[in-house]
């Protein structure tokens, strides 16, 4: 559906703001700036809480570029998660990890990752972390960011990483024959979150709190239903077995 077909529903269908309910100059209650606004606003706020835009081949926030004796890569501001890693060229994933588990003892078993291996020496990079939430000097890191264990060796400089990962959308619509991003089925459900923007401001002749509030409520139902989709689809399902300290359930 194209920005000019949501910007029709959005004021037509759900705002009801028809040229008959208001008198002066103009006819319209919203711009068309607006709206537009609030549309891209939808899309962004859609995206980040469903987890439903996913990528695997736009370079700009799926590539990686490693560096000699280099941790920590900055990430597009565009990316919400890394649901895998690789080096480029190779068919197997990199093991994803934490902050806690490289102190941590792990269970030897091939699916496991053993912090052990993990040396301050540089080599060939076979695990990645994205939980880091701060830099060497202590501070909040605002940019999302990938770590590499261990660092990369010169073997490894200039080589890619190459990453799936949720994003935003990248750019804002503009033209009116400008689509969403996000996957067609949620173009309409998206648009409550507009809608509601539209509505939230206390003024009688413009907002409607309680109708904001339901289109609000709508909105985080479809992204919740949306983001129950999508870690089904993201996740690898538990593992269990035993003789590992007894029965044991394992991801």
């Amino acid at each position: 559906m194209d920005f000019s077909t949501l910007r029709t529903e959005l004021r037509d269908n759900m705002l009801h703001d028809r040229s008959d309910r208001v008198s002066g100059q103009t006819d319209r209650l919203w711009t068309d700036a607006t709206l537009n606004r609030y549309i891209n606003e939808a899309q962004k706020r859609f995206a980040r809480d469903s987890f439903c835009l996913r990528d695997a081949t736009t370079a700009s926030v799926t590539e990686v570029a490693m560096v000699t004796d280099q941790h920590e890569y900055a990430l597009s501001k565009k990316v919400l998660a890394v649901i895998s890693a690789k080096i480029e060229g190779e068919d197997g994933d990199m093991i994803r990890t934490g902050h806690s588990a490289l102190n941590a003892y792990s269970p030897p078993d091939p699916m496991f990752f053993d912090v052990n291996a993990v040396s301050s020496a540089a080599g060939k990079p076979v695990a990645y972390s994205t939980d880091e939430g701060f830099g060497a000097d202590g501070s909040q890191i605002v940019t999302p960011t990938l770590y590499l264990y261990p660092k990369p060796s010169a073997t490894y400089n200039a080589t890619n990483i190459k990453m799936r990962v949720v994003r935003l959308p990248l750019v804002d619509m503009s033209a009116d024959d400008d689509e969403p991003e996000i996957p067609e089925e949620h173009h309409l459900d998206m648009l409550d979150w507009a809608a509601y923007l539209a509505l939230r401001i206390a003024d009688d002749d413009v907002g409607n709190q309680k109708l904001a509030e339901r289109y609000a409520q709508s909105f985080k139902t479809h992204t919740t239903e949306a983001r129950n989709v999508a870690m089904r689809r993201l996740f690898t399902p538990h593992q269990w077995g035993f003789g590992r300290a007894g029965f044991t359930w394992e991801h």
